[in-house]
Parts: structure tokens; C-alpha cells; sequence
């Protein structure tokens, strides 16, 4: 990891416990560089990303609009035969590079959010705390609740650019997250900001490829990616037209000789989604990055090429953590595949689960019994699930 980018380490986050939140009763899950969140539709892997979406939203914005933009408070507490909880907590276990220390340090962040019992308030922040280790000792910063309130105290508590809650927020802040809208990602920039990064749907691809044209190798990179994920490709970059910025992408030639452009109006779902993929993945270091989570990134793609995103997200973890949710069994049939890469996700009763891999899929891989790619198709992909009393 030693070519990592100096701001944060990889993995960012390495533990995410979540209670009562949406469709995830309890959960404690750790991460690694590359995780791939996989499971069938309505498992609930959009519910365990969301956790961390929420954490950034709430920091970026607040508390109050962050459950509001998911429809309000009731729409977030999960709901049990026993009926609906009464609030939601978030623990992660986090990786910082703070000023003046050599080697990342543990920290620690949560929060509960919950109904108002008096009914005043939308919402109170019912607890939050966040702790560093430091070599001379964990030092607790200083997020007491004090009162009612329904505000986060992280945003506000740092006197200092480089005090830890400082680098804290920052950091969670800067986790990306991405669900790729084809349309999105073929509109047309009007005087688009000068320094983009691609946003959550695909907003400023073509300035995104602008600024990675500055970057040779690169550009290089990303291209070979394009042409093995999107057969016939030979790249795509910025089409500049005044004041506007839009895409265009080069292909080999029906007749195999020479090279065909195509316009955005012409470019397919699939190689849209592909760019828009490799862009969230491998955008400039100027995007500050310290994570970032891609939603379903096979949709549209050739089967032929799916294996090979595997390996685009293999790459780019050795760089930022990278999270993905999938349901395809294709994506798996690559030998970049890895069983620990794999956190299991499913619906069980109404309830999400996630985890590793379990006991009873490993043997069977290690067995060679099956790939992981079979063990998937078959159903028998499962999450270990540690038994909490329930």
C-alpha cells in the first residue's frame, strides 16, 4: 500500500454496526479494501450501503434533512413483529492519517437517532461519540449530547483545522457513493466547474475524462479497462464544444480497419455505465476520496466483459476502498474473485443479514466443489452470522 494517496488509508472503514436501522436489525460487519456486498434482489444491500450514505449526508448536511431525503424518521426504524423501534444507532470503526503521525490510528464514531418522546422535535440525536487512539492513549473527543437536540455535535466541534474530529469529519464526508443514471451520465455539462468530480448519478462525466486526460498513464489505464469491459472500445474522453462538455468514445471499425467516433446520442447503456464506473473509480486525486461505493457497477455491461470489472475493482482498492453491491454471478468469474472480498447478504424472514461467506460455502470452495461463481447460481452463498440471542 505504499502508493496509496497520503490523505487516507485503505481500508477507511473497517467495522460498520448498525441497529434498528431500515431492514438491518443488528448487524456488525467488517470491511476490507475491496468489499462486495452480494445477494439477490431486496436482500437488503442497498439498507447496509445506505448506513454509511447516511453517516456523510448527515455530516454534509444535517441530521433533520438527512432522514427527511429518505422520506422521515418512521421509514428508517426497523420494524419487528414486536413493532416499530423507537430509534437507530450507527458504530464504525475507522482508519485516520493524522498530521504529525507516521502510521494511521484507530478511531471509533456513532450516533442514535430517535423519535422525541414530547413529540416537540422531529428527531433527537439521543447519544454520539467518536474516540481516537493515539500512541499515548485513546483520547475521547469531546461530542457529549448536551441536552435535547437534534443536531450532530462533530460538525461544530473542532477549534482546530487539524484537531482529529477535524480530520474525522472530513474524512466521512468525503465518502462517495454512486447509483449511475445512463441519462445522467450522457447529459451535457453548461459551463461545467472547473475542478469536477463525477457526481452520484454520473453528474460531470465529460469533465471528469477531461481532467484525467492530464494524466497519460491514466488515461491509459481507464481506457484499457473500457475496451476490456465494452467489446469493440477503444476509449472514451471530454468532447469540448465552447462552453459545453459532453463525451464521445472511439470504436474499432465495422470493417476492422481504423477507428469510428460516436457521439454521446450513440453511445450505449452499457458503455455509459462502464465509463461512469471506471470514473468513480479512478477520477483524479484532486476528488478527495476516502471511499467509494458503486451500486450494482454490472448493470448493462456485455457478459463478456462483467469478469473483467473484477479486476478494475481489484486495482483501484490498492489505491481507496471501494465497495460495491452485486447480485451477478458473472462478476465472480474472475481470478481476481475472492472469497474474504465477499460479505454475504440476506433477506431472512423480513430481516437482513450480512456477513462473511459461511462456513458451509468456504468448505465448498476451498474444496473446490464449486467456484464462487456456482456457489452463487446455486443459492448457496450464505452470510456467518454470529448469534446475538435472537
Amino acid at each position: 500500500m505504499s502508493d496509496q494517496p497520503a490523505g487516507h488509508p485503505v481500508p477507511f472503514v473497517w467495522q460498520v454496526r448498525a441497529r434498528n436501522y431500515r431492514s438491518i436489525a443488528d448487524c456488525d460487519v467488517g470491511l476490507g479494501g475491496l468489499t462486495v456486498l452480494l445477494g439477490f434482489n431486496a436482500s437488503g444491500k442497498s439498507n447496509f450501503l445506505d448506513v454509511l450514505r447516511f453517516v456523510a449526508d448527515a455530516l454534509e448536511t444535517s441530521v433533520v434533512r438527512a432522514v427527511a431525503s429518505r422520506g422521515g424518521l418512521e421509514t428508517l426504524l426497523h420494524r419487528s413483529p414486536a413493532g416499530m423501534s423507537e430509534s437507530f444507532a450507527v458504530r464504525l470503526g475507522l482508519s485516520l492519517r493524522l498530521p504529525g503521525y507516521g502510521e494511521p490510528v484507530a478511531a471509533r464514531y456513532g450516533f442514535e437517532i430517535g423519535a422525541d418522546p414530547a413529540g416537540e422535535a422531529p428527531l433527537l440525536v439521543r447519544g454520539e461519540f467518536g474516540t481516537v487512539e493515539l500512541p499515548g492513549g485513546t483520547v475521547e473527543l469531546p461530542l457529549a449530547v448536551p441536552g435535547r437536540s437534534s443536531r450532530l455535535r462533530l460538525p461544530a466541534s473542532a477549534v482546530e483545522e487539524d484537531a482529529p474530529q477535524a480530520v474525522l469529519e472530513s474524512a466521512l464526508r468525503a465518502m462517495r457513493f454512486y447509483d449511475l443514471d445512463s441519462a445522467v451520465l450522457r447529459e451535457v455539462d453548461e459551463q461545467p466547474p472547473r475542478h469536477a468530480y463525477l457526481g452520484p448519478a454520473g453528474e460531470h462525466l465529460g469533465p471528469v475524462l477531461g481532467a484525467l486526460s492530464g494524466d497519460a498513464l491514466g488515461k491509459e489505464r481507464f481506457d484499457a479497462y473500457l475496451s476490456a469491459l465494452v467489446p469493440g472500445a477503444l476509449g472514451i474522453q471530454e468532447r469540448r464544444e465552447g462552453r459545453y462538455s459532453t463525451v464521445q468514445a472511439r470504436f474499432r471499425a465495422g470493417n476492422g480497419a481504423g477507428e469510428e467516433v460516436f457521439l454521446r446520442e450513440a453511445l450505449s447503456e452499457g458503455t455509459l455505465r462502464a465509463a461512469g464506473t471506471l470514473a468513480a473509480l479512478l477520477q483524479p486525486p484532486s476528488a478527495d476520496r476516502s471511499l467509494v461505493a458503486v451500486e450494482e457497477p454490472e448493470t448493462a455491461l456485455h457478459p463478456a466483459g462483467v469478469s473483467a470489472l473484477y479486476e478494475a475493482l481489484d486495482d483501484a482498492a490498492a489505491h481507496i476502498q471501494v465497495i460495491v453491491t452485486s447480485q451477478s454471478p458473472d462478476l465472480l468469474d474472475s481470478e481476481y474473485a475472492s472469497i474474504d472480498h465477499i460479505r454475504a447478504v440476506a433477506n431472512v424472514g423480513g430481516v437482513t443479514q450480512v456477513g462473511p461467506v459461511d462456513a458451509a460455502g468456504r468448505a465448498i470452495v476451498d474444496k473446490g466443489l464449486m467456484s464462487l461463481a456456482e456457489l452463487h447460481r446455486s443459492g448457496q452463498l450464505r452470510p456467518e452470522v454470529e448469534d446475538r440471542g435472537r
